[in-house]
Parts: C-alpha cells; structure tokens; sequence
C-alpha cells in the first residue's frame, strides 16, 4: 500500500505562518526540517491526493491574505511508502537544548558535551511525540526552569502534555510532582514511558484529558495550539484555576489579543508576554491572589 506527502517550502521567517495555515486546514503530524539557513521545508501525510490538495486548498486561500506574493510557499506531491511516512520524521531528530542548563534528546542520538551544570531529558521516538524543538516548548521550558528554581517544591499542571516534556523540565528544576493530561492516549502511554526513562516514574503521572484532575497545584501551563488552547481556557479545569500561577503558549503573536482575552476570562490576570520567532507565552497569576 502506498502513501502520499506533501512537501512545503517556505522561507524561515514566513515558516510559524504557514505551518498554522496548514494545521487549520486539517494537516496532521506536521514534519519540520530546516533546510539551510534560509529555508524551511514542511511535510504532510495522507492516503489520498485528494485530502492532501484539500488541505493545501484552504491552507493556500489564508497565506496569499497573510503573506507578500514572493513569500508564497513552493509545494510538491510525492509518493511514499505508507508505514515510512509514520516513522520517517524520526530519523532526523536530534538532541535540542530546552534551556541553558537541560537537553532533550531521542534515546537513539549520541549526547553533546555537558557541562557539568547540564543535563538531559531523554525520550523514545513516537508516533505520537514532536522533538521539542519549537520555540513555544522552549518558551516554556525556560519559564518552567525559573518558577521552580526559584520556587522549588511545588506540583506542575501540564494540560496537552504530548511528550511529557514540560513535565520533566519541572521535575528537573526542583517540582516535587507533576501531572499531565492529553487528549491522545497514545501520547498518555508514550509519555509514561518517558517518566520511565528519566526516573520520573514516581513523580509523573499522565492521564487522559476525560479523567477528573485533583490536588493542588501551584502552577499549570497550557501549549497547544490555538483552537484547542481556547477551548481548554475557556473550561479550564478546576484545579488549574485555583493554580496562582498559569503560563499559556501555543499561539503567535498575531493571535495574542484574543488569547489574552481568553486568560482574562479564565480568571488571570497576565503580568509578562515572552516572544520567540513570532510565537508568544503569556505569564499569568491568578486574579485571586
């Protein structure tokens, strides 16, 4: 059985724009690669042409209002093997530094040099798992660090936790627990997995977005992407309002008024916005407090 892949390439500075086009218009698994110091090439999976060209269709219809004429995407249609396309974005990853002081890294990947100030995350390759290399996971990786270093102890909400990562980085900088939900299973599973890996299997926990969240909280961070990122603001689980710190990702910066708006009516007031590449976090305290 045979696969098709539709391979985008972009400009850098064009790439957070058009990669949202593309996860709007129905793109799933979204492959990145960088592609000189230039470029970025995008890649997406289907069985179909057809679904594949629907998605360019509509993806194509919002860039040419967003983008100048000469940034417009180059996109071709490939043939591929239909088991290759599920594991193929596996073969370039790569260790990626989160923070000044943690790596994470695929358990395949030889590590770089550490200082002795250094560690790493590691993780197993998953159908379900990125690489954590996007600027919204350093984002927030980097705040994470910083609560808990400066605050140690404390207990981590990670709603949409995917690889598990943001949930390591807590329990690395000086959480005492963490607890994620995702609305994947097998995302829950592989994540698990990944506590397993690092030592965490005592300190995380993952469940299922459905199971009722309880305990106390002292921070919560939400990094998806921007449709499922409103809906999961506007009803957030109880235990993530009654956290005095939330840090929400996911979006770019074009998006930033209506997601302020929608921590706002959360509950949150926001005291700091942090920038990279064009995607933003916002840093709020609960209006409580």
């Amino acid at each position: 059985m045979a696969t098709l892949r539709m391979v985008v390439s972009t400009s850098k500075r064009a790439a957070p724009l058009v990669s949202e086009a593309l996860f709007r218009a129905g793109a799933q698994g979204l492959e990145e690669r960088a592609d000189g110091r230039s470029r970025t090439t995008l890649v997406a999976y289907a069985e179909q042409r057809a679904s594949l060209q629907r998605i360019w269709n509509k993806a194509r219809r919002e860039l040419a209002r967003v983008l100048e004429t000469g940034e417009l995407p180059q996109v071709t249609f490939e043939r591929d093997a239909v088991e290759r396309w599920k594991t193929a974005w596996t073969e370039h990853l790569k260790p990626v530094a989160l923070t000044k002081r943690l790596w994470l890294s695929p358990i395949t990947s030889a590590l770089p040099p550490l200082t002795r100030q250094q560690r790493v995350l590691v993780y197993r390759a998953a159908l379900a798992f990125g690489d954590g290399d996007h600027p919204t996971t350093r984002l927030a990786a980097r705040a994470i660090e910083q609560h808990y270093r400066r605050a140690p102890g404390g207990a981590l909400l990670d709603i949409g936790a995917g690889t598990g990562v943001l949930s390591f980085v807590a329990l690395a900088s000086g959480a005492k627990r963490a607890l994620g939900t995702d609305v994947d299973a097998a995302a829950v599973e592989a994540a698990a997995e990944n506590a397993r890996l690092n030592g965490f299997d005592r300190s995380a926990r993952f469940v299922h977005s459905t199971v009722r969240i309880a305990g106390q909280f002292d921070l919560a961070v939400v990094n998806i992407e921007l449709r499922p990122l409103l809906g999961v603001l506007a009803k957030l689980p109880l235990a993530a309002r009654r956290a005095p710190e939330l840090l929400v990702t996911g979006f770019l910066e074009s998006q930033l008024a209506e997601v302020t708006g929608a921590v706002q009516k959360a509950g949150f007031g926001v005291r700091r916005r942090s920038r990279e590449q064009g995607w933003v976090l916002l840093a709020a305290s609960s209006e409580s407090e």
